[in-house]
């Protein structure tokens, strides 16, 4: 695989990410996870949407070669 189909797909998962967060997802935000047992589900929900915007600027770095992070 390249490195642009990588971060194709690595944008994809981050919008997922981000999207579910938001919509409440089960298949992200399920409420017998860890995090949401020992934060509450709004701080997790907070957390994979913070993670969506990580793996969203990874993915946007990979995909057309900025390499900002990834050297």
């Amino acid at each position: 695989m390249t490195e642009t189909v990588s971060g194709i797909l690595i944008i994809l998962l981050g919008l997922l990410t981000m999207i579910g967060s938001v919509l409440n997802w089960g298949l992200v935000t399920r409420p017998g996870k860890l995090l949401n047992i020992l934060l509450g589900d709004m701080v997790a929900r907070t957390i994979y949407f913070v993670i969506g915007i990580l793996l969203l600027v990874l993915g946007v770095d990979m995909a057309f070669g900025l390499h900002w992070i990834v050297q």
